[in-house]
Parts: C-alpha cells; sequence; structure tokens
C-alpha cells in the first residue's frame, strides 16, 4: 500500500507540474538571474573599489598621524624618531584611528550585508515554495528542507554572526602591542611606516572575509534556486512529451493494482476474524 501510495502520488505530481503556466516559470527565472548578477556585481565592487576606498581611508588618517608627529613644530622639518616624551601621545593617537577605521570597516561591512540581503529579498520566495508544492511528497520534503536550511543560514550568518564588533582590530593587535613593545623608548619613523603597512594588508582581510562567507551563501542559494526551475522546465517537457494514452494506462495499472490490494486485504480480515 505504500508503495502504491507513493506511485499514485508521482502520478498526480506530473498534471500538477504540468499545470503550472511557462511565463510564471521564466519570470521567476529572469528575476533570479538578474539578482545573481547584482550580488555578483557587488561582490566585485567590494573587492575592488570598497576595498581600495578602506585602503585610501587609512593612508589619509595615517599621512596626518605623520604630519602631526613626525613634523618638528618650529621648522616643518620631518622628523625620523619620536622620544620618549611624544611616544605616548603618538600611540594614544594611532590607537584612536585605529578604532575610527575599525568603526568604517563595520558599517561597510554591515552595510554590504544589507544590500545582499535586499536582492534576496526580491525574489519571490512564496512562489518558489507554492511551485515546490507542487512535486511528489518525498521530492517535496527534501526540496523544503533546503529551503528552511538556507533561511536558518541566512539569518544566522546575516542578522548574528555579521553583527561584527572589531573586525580590524581584532587582527592587528598582535601588531599593535609588537610595535608598543619595540618603541619602548624611542619610536622611529621607519618602524611606524612598517606598522601603517600592515595595517593596510589587513584593512582588505578584515573586510572581507565576513562579506565573502555572506556572498558565498547568497550565491549558493540563487543557484539552488535557478536548478529547482531547471528541473521543473525539464520535467514539464517530458511530461508533456508523453502521450495521454500512456498517462491513461498507468492510472488503469495503479488502479488495478489497488483493486487487488483491496480484494487481498479483505481476505487478510476474514480470516483474521474467522472463529472456528
Amino acid at each position: 500500500y505504500q508503495d502504491l501510495d507513493q506511485a499514485e502520488e508521482v502520478w498526480n505530481s506530473k498534471a500538477r507540474i504540468v499545470s503550472i503556466p511557462k511565463d510564471e516559470i521564466w519570470a521567476q527565472i529572469a528575476q533570479i538571474s538578474n539578482v545573481e548578477v547584482r550580488i555578483r556585481n557587488l561582490r566585485k565592487k567590494c573587492r575592488t573599489e570598497v576595498a581600495q576606498e578602506m585602503k585610501q581611508a587609512w593612508a589619509n588618517r595615517f599621512t596626518q598621524l605623520k604630519m602631526q608627529w613626525f613634523t618638528e613644530k618650529n621648522t616643518g622639518k620631518p622628523k625620523s624618531e619620536l622620544g620618549l616624551s611624544d611616544k605616548d601621545g603618538l600611540i594614544k593617537s594611532l590607537e584612536r584611528e585605529l578604532m575610527a577605521q575599525n568603526s568604517q570597516i563595520i558599517w561597510t561591512i554591515k552595510n554590504n550585508i544589507e544590500l545582499i540581503d535586499k536582492e534576496l529579498s526580491n525574489f519571490k520566495i512564496n512562489l518558489l515554495e507554492f511551485h515546490v508544492s507542487f512535486y511528489q511528497m518525498n521530492e517535496k520534503n527534501n526540496l523544503l528542507f533546503k529551503i528552511g536550511n538556507y533561511r536558518y543560514n541566512r539569518n544566522l550568518l546575516f542578522y548574528v554572526e555579521g553583527n561584527v564588533s572589531n573586525p580590524l582590530i581584532d587582527l592587528i593587535e598582535p601588531f599593535l602591542e609588537a610595535f608598543r613593545k619595540d618603541c619602548f623608548l624611542v619610536v622611529k619613523k621607519e618602524r611606524f611606516d612598517d606598522f601603517s603597512n600592515r595595517v593596510l594588508l589587513f584593512i582588505e582581510s578584515s573586510l572581507l572575509s565576513k562579506l565573502n562567507k555572506c556572498f558565498d551563501l547568497a550565491i549558493s542559494i540563487v543557484k539552488f534556486y535557478l536548478t529547482f526551475y531547471d528541473d521543473l522546465l525539464e520535467k514539464q517537457h517530458r511530461y508533456e512529451q508523453e502521450i495521454p494514452q500512456k498517462w491513461q494506462l498507468e492510472k488503469q495499472s495503479l488502479d488495478q493494482l489497488r483493486s487487488q490490494l483491496d480484494k487481498v486485504q479483505t481476505e487478510i480480515n476474514h480470516i483474521l476474524n474467522y472463529i472456528p
């Protein structure tokens, strides 16, 4: 009976799948494809323009620090090193600029996560779930599980793990501590330049490490949607090629099998209920 129920469910799903309007499917595919293009373009922009903007912001901050601390106040000439009296002031100014840069990176990460999430929200997920309901039970449950799993991971990554606190500070802290120790008595300009270059290296990774995970998930979701609709079109085409007589024969065979099973069940019940 279970096998028969499954076979009948498959047979019924054919008619349901064929009944879905093709223009509705193609509209979904077009919308998903547009979302994918925009997400990939946003990712490319983050890797190039946005990352460069963050680096330039730090370069500007660092230039201001050097002008402030490595310039003779009286003559305006550059200094090659700072003495003990200026060291603490420089380090405090450096830490303040690092925190400001860190805040700028946090804002940029959150802003781009919101843009990714907005793109995914533009897609009609309710319509996709409606189309999934046309599938036979096993396929439908499997697809709905995957949709739910993607939704859970999206909420976790975008809204929970996406709330980063110190993406740059966490990465640069060991090197900042080493810089403090190296500059115990004297701060040399070359050492200050080296530390700034280290910051530039970490800015890109602090920005993109979280965003890359979000982009990877978003593209996986979009690909899953596209694969579903490709499969739906393939099923529609295959079922439409089946001649009505074949469908009728399948239905007759299933009805005949159910009738035979009913007879066997009736005989079994008769035997079990028989009292000699």
